[in-house]
């Protein structure tokens, strides 16, 4: 075989070679020195260096070196023009017999020239763009780089280019990921804010509740997470138990606050509020489209009594489930204008009696649950035990609260 056919094959086998690593997952950093190290070892060129180019500041960096000590972090200034002239003349310039305008730049930067002991330099351009510059020594034998190194040394730099270019690209779209990401969150806290705001000035209709839409959407959200909820199913599930009583800014407050039992008319004009609160909630843009039907059912009880529809089975989705036990168990354990809070004793039997027909089987296991947890230490996380306090036997409600687990939890509803 002839010395020039397997010279090129040797070159055709290093372009082979570099095309994978180019394509490779490695660190970018160590791609761009062994693509460095190959094309110098490809053309035996004892040093050269890789720098990258940068818009602002405008220059050229060194990045990747070979035989050059501390050549990696020089810096070499580029001007506006030198960068056209770069872009539109991408050949290996000899440094010795600058041309093509550049003569100007190679004057500038004489003395990094001579730090690198560079030879010659070869811009790296992809798609119009100077990426980078590739700074050669003279060859081992002092020989001139020939038309077949010159070829080869083009070719090598488009590659090292097109590498240069997707990996600026790829930098560029996780920032641009990542700020959206960023821009998302604080979209999204800004709508919890509100949802928070409207949940609060709902509460300011009832002068013994306050601060009852907040807990109800603290632990709707604590039981959703229970049973499995992730996710948009999530966020609603929580938005829903801060809007559910949207409906009440509508009612009369001497309703809302009257200390004696309410006339059938007063009755029927309170339970207007679960579909003026779908009516207002349908009206609005939500991220969520459930959160209006929520408002609606949380007064749905799982046995079809409830109002104002009479939902059953399916039809009574999760989310309003779990707000009607957060939103009743809250109630039970707050003092309202017809009676004192409830002892938790209390609550749980009646929250037990009333499993199967107002309450779904499965959101009340979880509740018992987590409240198993938070008494037992099992968790740091306080949901329920803030709003109950310290006045209970202790004993006596572990005991309940598991004989209702034991009881229920063979017949949860498929969610």
């Amino acid at each position: 075989m002839s010395l020039t056919l397997r010279k090129m094959l040797h070159n055709l086998s290093a372009l082979a070679e570099l095309g994978n690593e180019i394509s490779s997952t490695h660190d970018f950093d160590e791609v761009v020195r062994a693509s460095l190290y190959m094309l110098l070892g490809t053309l035996a060129i004892p040093r050269g260096a890789i720098a990258r180019y940068s818009q602002e500041p405008r220059r050229l960096k060194v990045i990747a070196a070979k035989g050059l000590g501390k050549a990696v972090g020089e810096k070499i200034a580029v001007a506006h023009e030198d960068v056209e002239q770069l872009t539109r003349h991408a050949e290996p310039l000899d440094l010795q017999a600058a041309q093509n305008g550049l003569s100007g730049f190679v004057n500038r930067n004489s003395d990094v020239f001579k730090r690198l002991r560079a030879h010659t330099t070869v811009p790296m351009v992809a798609r119009g763009e100077l990426m980078g510059m590739i700074l050669l020594s003279e060859k081992f034998t002092r020989e001139d780089y020939s038309e077949d190194d010159i070829d080869i040394i083009n070719t090598i730099a488009r590659h090292i280019a097109i590498a240069f270019y997707n990996h600026r690209l790829m930098v560029s779209l996780r920032r641009k990921a990542e700020e959206n990401q960023r821009l998302y969150r604080e979209m999204h806290e800004t709508y919890r804010d509100t949802v928070k705001a409207f949940g609060a000035a709902i509460d300011l209709k009832d002068a013994y509740t306050s601060g009852h839409s907040e807990r109800v959407a603290r632990y709707s959200e604590a039981l959703a997470r229970e049973l499995g909820v992730t996710g948009r199913q999530l966020d609603y599930i929580t938005v829903g138990g801060y809007l559910h009583d949207i409906g009440k800014i509508t009612v009369d407050r001497s309703i809302i606050n009257n200390p004696r039992p309410l006339t059938d008319r007063e009755f029927k004009e309170l339970n207007k509020h679960a579909v003026t609160g779908y009516e207002i909630l349908s009206h609005i843009r939500h991220p969520w489209d459930e959160i209006a039907f929520m408002a609606k059912c949380h007064h749905e009880k799982v046995d079809g009594t409830g109002y104002p529809q009479g939902l059953v089975g399916e039809a009574f989705p999760l989310g309003a489930r779990i707000v009607t036990l957060a939103d009743s168990f809250d109630a039970m354990m707050t003092d309202r204008p017809y009676r004192a809070r409830l002892p938790l004793a209390s609550a749980l039997a009646d929250m037990s009696r009333h499993t199967g027909t107002q309450f779904c089987p499965s959101v009340v296991v979880a509740f018992c649950r987590l409240l198993l947890q938070e008494i037992n230490g099992a968790t740091r996380e306080r949901v329920f035990l803030p709003v109950i306090g310290i006045k209970f036997d202790r004993p006596a409600i572990v005991a309940t609260l598991s004989e209702i687990i034991l009881e229920f939890e063979p017949r949860q509803l498929v969610s």
